[in-house]
């Protein structure tokens, strides 16, 4: 949250109030229920925050029987989606209670720094917003203050917290806030909520869509001059479908927050379960593409668009030399540079090979980062400042470009010719303009061909290329020469391998899984040797065979059972591979559950320790290549 100036007689009251156990910092925000303060647990060295219910308002025996209530409720919650309380606070004339310090941002922030979310992001964010509530429903509170405001995006790993319950109340309780009285924020309000009516769940899922819909267009559904007239809206106005606006987002988002912002409860999701499993077909439907794959793309534009250039620059420049014999050797310097920074293309991709990539896995990541492009594009596009500020831009750099081409003009009109042969001089006042201008003017020229290629179009028509049949070419000219890789699925087109999934969790959660990089190098290791000693013992086996004919095949006879030795062999060599692919699908699988937040490092951890019991048993199998 931005900083803000705090209030002189708040820090000093808050201040005794802390004593010896916090060192209060500075101020973090303010809002309807108070005010929120960064400050430091001496005792444990650890940022906290510290919200405080205004003095004004702890005086009144409603409110502060409220807030406490309600904050000690919320201190009783454990859940990763829900901003920590560690202790409830009270002195004579100040209110107060510790949670945890979030470094990150609010989702108002967010979108209005970056803009709408991308379908992915919108979706995690609200499945995690889902759960949260769905924890708190399960313990009979409603949030009923659910916004954007509220909402925190942690910034290392992007992982969505809800905090402030401030008017949360636990459904057993007996009620502070009596029938007919609308508690809340009057742009994110459920229309039962507005009318004054009791809530439930629902409630706080109709608020959700809210921020959903803020999230993926950076637009409120209403707004209006008054409080009143916004609730009016909630409570009848109709709301056009959140696709209108971002048509790129998938059906089962886009359907989800519609269903959310639905007037009568019953036609809404029961449960914040039941809204994140109608968001599962919008998660499903997406390919995670491994890192050096994305590595790959981006460096393969830049090699591409560099050679381009000094290809289209070559002529102009070689030009400049008078001599036939200098044009030659200066071309052929350009060229054999051209030529080697498209030379990288391939190159990378024979790196991509080693690492067990197929074509068909770069095809597709190439078309997934095409298809996250355009999100993030449709997604820009979806702010309605976005238009605004493009065409400003491209009238800003169009202006330099103009303004410096007549600057320059009017600077080579003032040249006056000297006694020699094509020579001219030029003031000073003129030749300085004359720099200034053509320095406003090419930076102009570059922030416009920057403001152009933002479109995208020039990257996906390039990709073309890469994913059809010169792809393929390149693919196979910088295969020549590799040995065929094993059939490990790392990084095919429908899944992730378990090294490459490994890279996509967060640190937070890699940190919990032990030495498991070690392990499933150990075990990819083990099902490439495996792989080759089959081939092997395949290659044995079919010589030997050739010699039978000629030997004669009778049951004693020594070429059978060489064969029989070599099937044996053989058989041994799959079942060990087969049970170490068993363990890397079991890895593979727990890592999915780690990444979807369903299963816990430690599951992993210990299905790689029984993976590296496997690694350590004594194979039949013989270890020579």
């Amino acid at each position: 949250m931005p900083d803000t100036q705090p209030d002189d007689s708040i820090v000093r009251e808050l201040t005794a109030a802390l004593g010896d156990r916090y060192a209060l910092e500075r101020e973090l925000g303010r809002g309807g229920m108070g005010a929120v303060f960064l400050a430091r647990d001496l005792r444990l060295d650890r940022p906290v925050a510290v919200k405080v219910l205004p003095p004004e308002l702890a005086v009144r025996p409603e409110l502060r029987e409220r807030f406490l209530r309600e904050t000690r409720v919320a201190a009783s919650f454990s859940h990763p989606n829900i901003v920590p309380v560690y202790s409830v606070e009270e002195s004579p004339g100040l209110l107060y209670f510790v949670m945890a310090y979030v470094e990150g941002e609010t989702l108002t922030q967010r979108v209005r720094r970056q803009g709408p979310l991308t379908a992915t992001d919108a979706v995690r964010l609200m499945q995690e917003v889902a759960w949260a509530l769905s924890y708190a429903h399960g313990r009979g509170v409603i949030h009923r203050d659910v916004k954007p405001d509220n909402i925190l995006l942690e910034r290392a790993t992007g992982r969505a917290l809800v905090m402030d319950f401030g008017i949360a109340r636990s459904a057993a309780a007996s009620g502070l806030t009596q029938l007919g009285e609308a508690v809340g924020t009057p742009h994110f309000m459920s229309p039962e909520q507005a009318a004054g009516d009791r809530v439930d769940a629902r409630s706080d899922l109709y608020s959700l869509g809210v921020v959903g819909y803020f999230a993926v267009t950076a637009r409120l559904p209403f707004d209006g001059e008054s409080a009143q007239a916004i609730m009016v809206a909630h409570i009848s106005a109709t709301l056009p479908s959140v696709a209108s606006y971002r048509p790129d987002l998938p059906a089962p988002l886009t359907q989800a927050i519609d269903r959310c912002l639905a007037k009568v409860p019953e036609q809404r999701y029961a449960s914040g379960e039941e809204l994140v499993a109608a968001l599962e077909g919008a998660r499903g439907r997406q390919v995670e593409v491994p890192p050096a794959i994305r590595l790959w793309v981006a460096r393969s534009d830049q090699w591409f668009r560099n050679g381009l250039i000094l290809a289209l620059l070559t002529p102009t420049i070689v030009g400049r030399f008078q001599a036939d014999g200098d044009q030659l050797i200066f071309g052929a310097v350009f060229a054999v540079a051209t030529l080697s920074l498209w030379a990288q293309v391939p190159i990378a991709m024979r790196s991509l090979a080693r690492q067990g990539f197929t074509f068909q896995d770069v095809r597709t990541g190439v078309g997934v980062v095409d298809e996250e492009r355009v999100a993030v594009l449709q997604a820009m596009r979806a702010d309605p400042s976005y238009g605004r500020r493009r065409r400003n831009q491209l009238l800003l750099c169009l202006a330099g470009i103009v303004a410096s081409v007549v600057v320059i003009s009017l600077a080579l009109a003032s040249r006056v010719p000297l006694s020699e042969p094509n020579s001219y001089r030029m003031g000073l006042g003129w030749a300085a303009a004359a720099f200034a201008a053509a320095s406003v003017g090419m930076a102009s020229f570059v922030f416009f061909m920057a403001i152009v290629a933002g479109s995208g179009r020039m990257d996906r028509r390039l990709h073309r290329l890469w994913r059809g049949r010169i792809g393929a070419a390149l693919f196979r000219l910088g295969c020549i020469g590799l040995r065929g890789r094993s059939e490990l699925a790392i990084g095919s087109p429908t899944r992730l391998g378990p090294l490459a999934l490994l890279d996509t969790i967060d640190p937070e959660s890699r940190r919990g899984l032990g030495r498991v990089r070690g392990t499933l190098e150990q075990l990819e290791g083990e099902v490439e040797r495996l792989a080759r000693r089959e081939r092997e013992l395949d290659a044995a086996a079919a010589e030997a065979r050739s010699s039978l004919p000629s030997l004669g095949a009778g049951p004693g006879n020594e070429q059978q059972r060489l064969l029989d030795d070599l099937e044996r062999a053989r058989s041994e060599a799959t079942e060990r591979r087969v049970a170490v692919l068993a363990c890397l699908e079991r890895i593979r699988l727990g890592l999915v559950r780690v990444k979807t937040r369903i299963g816990a490092p430690d599951e992993v951890a210990r299905t790689v320790a029984d993976a590296a019991q496997v690694l350590k048993q004594p194979s039949a199998v013989g270890r020579q290549t």
